[in-house]
């Protein structure tokens, strides 16, 4: 497995303690917005911002509450998987920093029915102190930002000094801002994947399968939206789907689950946003449970509570890979490198290409780092 970050921070936040005031976050808001104008108004030393008047909470002992690195960015108004594809450097570099990132809750988009701050916020237990607030773009330029943060998650001894001067840079600052909404990345799954799961894992986490098997395999199977409509009397079979796998792969590799999990059988659920009915007819289940409320949340995490999980490399379906249960993903597709590094955490992934009806054995082993 990759290198990941979350590891080996000293300043992870401790699990949803309690739940956001109110007061808290209306404190926030007025310290982005004090900023911004002090930024306007004051010439100061590169990266740093003296807000004596912005002391919002009293300054905690470093050991007590990790400082805060607050990223002062909207993240789009893309969908619940591909948001995480604008703040995975934050999370790599906020790790590094050993500091507790969040999110701005200033989202002026209303194309989604959830807060994606709210969400991967939680209810968090933090102290923001803004008397030496700094910018990490002072410290990262950012024609260096994305290389480093590569080098953090491969291992390289030269961005991990790279780093140890950042954080010694830095080691004065009380809380930190990042301001980059440039960011795109696809990869990196495995380096934040301790993270997300943190963050997004329903708990209590099911226990895995045994060999033998001794209950019905679950099965979660995601049809990425945009991937489920048809044209009348198109031919389903023939279709190669951006972010799923196409129909008679799906078809095949139920059958071989089924074989496998025989005499116990398998307990489907097909995760499909404005469901299809022909692409349903076609893969010709008889009971199965479908997904497809207006709550992706919730969706996203009754997905990812699969024994075996076919995902495409829609960013969704990798989301729901990120927070499984131990168990086995197979993945059609590749091109984007979604899934590289991500086997962990008692999840195998097994790249459809490489598939096999015995890789289904994988299911009920553990993962070899």
């Amino acid at each position: 497995m990759a290198y990941d970050p979350s590891r080996v921070s000293n300043g992870s936040s401790p699990r949803y303690s309690r739940r956001f005031s109110l007061w808290i976050l209306g404190g926030g808001v007025v310290f982005v917005l004090l900023l911004t104008f002090a930024f306007a108004r004051r010439q100061l030393a590169p990266g740093v911002i003296d807000e004596q008047r912005l002391q919002l909470l009293a300054p905690v002992p470093p050991t007590a509450v990790p400082r805060v690195y607050l990223r002062v960015a909207d993240p789009g108004p893309e969908g619940l998987g591909s948001t995480l594809q604008h703040f995975k450097q934050a999370i790599v570099l906020s790790n590094a920093l050993h500091s507790s990132l969040l999110l701005s809750s200033n989202e002026p988009y209303e194309l989604r029915p959830y807060s994606t701050s709210k969400i991967y916020n939680g209810e968090r237990s933090f102290s923001l102190d803004a008397s030496k607030a700094c910018r990490v773009q002072a410290y990262v330029p950012q024609s260096e930002r994305e290389r480093l943060v590569q080098g953090i998650c491969e291992g390289e001894s030269w961005a991990m000094e790279m780093m140890d001067q950042v954080r010694s840079n830095m080691a004065t600052c009380t809380s930190i801002l990042d301001t980059d909404d440039t960011e795109t990345t696809n990869d990196l799954n495995g380096c934040v994947m301790g993270w997300v799961r943190d963050r997004l894992a329903p708990t209590p986490v099911r226990p895995p399968p045994s060999a033998p098997l001794t209950r019905p395999l679950t099965v979660g199977v995601h049809i990425r939206w945009g991937d489920t409509a048809s044209a009348p009397g198109e031919d389903l079979s023939a279709l190669a789907f951006y972010g799923s796998w196409a129909l008679p792969n799906i078809v095949r590799v139920l059958a071989d689950i089924r074989a496998y999990a025989h005499p116990h059988g398998i307990a489907l659920t097909i995760a499909m946003q404005n469901a299809d009915s022909a692409v349903l007819g076609f893969l010709n289940e008889p009971v199965y449970t479908l997904l497809d409320s207006d709550d992706a949340f919730a969706d996203l995490q009754t997905l990812s509570q699969n024994d075996i999980l076919l995902l495409g490399e829609s960013s969704y379906g990798v989301m729901a890979h990120l927070i499984a249960p131990p168990g086995l993903t197979i993945v059609e597709g590749g091109a984007f490198h979604k899934f590289a590094n991500t086997s962990g955490f008692g999840r195998h992934v097994v790249y459809l290409d490489e598939y096999t009806p015995e890789s289904l054995e994988r299911v009920v082993l553990p993962v070899e780092l």
